[in-house]
């Protein structure tokens, strides 16, 4: 036996410590898995009621790593509604890629359990890395219609909010206004209702709007200790059609025609990055050329 290891130039040494150093890399990559620690899944949970016949649940997925709280995205969500103890699933959404899932329901398939009060839930089956998690809510059914009107050629929104139970008016509560836009609302007013429960403000009339001259105007009052987000939303023919707009504005950021002198500066700095590839590309020629008369 030792002879045939001798013959053939191989020890019995060798043998072992070279599958040492194939097995060993395997060895030490299942003990990092053993060792990977799970985080814990950070979940909060809004509720928006919108024209008071559907509501918008919102799930926010966040976990701590060594960089700091970071999102959870293109994870599924489950949520589901509780009444008389009994949990049923309504529905699963995606977190998108700031880590939040998005619902939209239907008043008509929700039912409330004690106190009138609609109770949420939403649940995260967690991962590989990631601890799942649950978020709870509980809000009340509120009530918010937004009218408008065309007084004397000046355009008035008027909302108002109110407990659909029994009418009655929930005032001195904020609420604001917006447009809707492709990055972000635009806020346009704010105020505060009365004791009908009542809020109006005036809409400017040289808002741009869509090809049509429609507005999608919003009212919302946020972060309410019983009703969560309510909001309201209708459409109106009170903007500006872009074909009117554009003859009347000047270079925006948010137009086809950008400012000048955001021209001027994409110019000079495309000239700095293509004049170093220039410079570069000559200096690599001279030095081969160089090279060759060397020879």
């Amino acid at each position: 036996m030792n002879k045939s290891f001798l013959c053939s130039g191989i020890k019995p040494a060798n043998i072992l410590g070279v599958l040492m150093f194939f097995c060993f890399p395997l060895f030490s990559q299942e003990q990092q898995k053993e060792e990977v620690k799970k985080t814990a899944a950070r979940m909060s949970l809004t509720g928006t009621q919108v024209n008071s016949d559907s509501i918008l649940l919102q799930t926010a997925i966040k976990t701590r790593r060594e960089s700091g709280l970071q999102t959870v995205p293109f994870e599924w969500v489950q949520f589901a509604m509780i009444a008389d103890t009994v949990t049923k699933p309504i529905g699963k959404a995606l977190t998108d890629d700031k880590g939040v899932a998005s619902l939209m329901v239907g008043v008509n398939q929700l039912q409330a359990g004690e106190d009138s009060l609609w109770m949420f839930t939403s649940s995260y089956a967690g991962n590989d890395s990631i601890n799942s998690g649950e978020a709870e809510l509980s809000i009340r059914q509120a009530g918010m219609v937004l009218a408008s009107e065309d007084q004397d050629s000046v355009y008035v929104l008027t909302v108002r909010l109110f407990n659909p139970a029994d009418e009655s008016p929930l005032a001195e509560t904020d609420v604001k206004f917006f447009v809707k836009r492709h990055f972000s609302n635009l806020e346009i007013g704010e105020g505060t209702t009365d004791e009908n429960g009542e809020a109006s403000i005036e809409v400017a009339r040289n808002l741009p709007g869509d090809v049509k001259g429609n507005l999608v105007l919003i009212a919302k009052a946020e972060d309410l200790e019983e009703y969560g987000n309510v909001s309201a939303v209708i459409v109106k023919p009170w903007g500006i059609a872009p074909s009117e707009e554009d003859e009347k504005r000047t270079r925006e950021l948010w137009s086809h025609s950008p400012p000048m002198w955001m021209i001027i500066t994409f110019i000079i700095l495309m000239s700095v990055v293509w004049g170093h590839y220039i410079v570069i590309i000559y200096n690599l020629v001279k030095i081969k050329n160089s090279k060759i008369q060397n020879l």
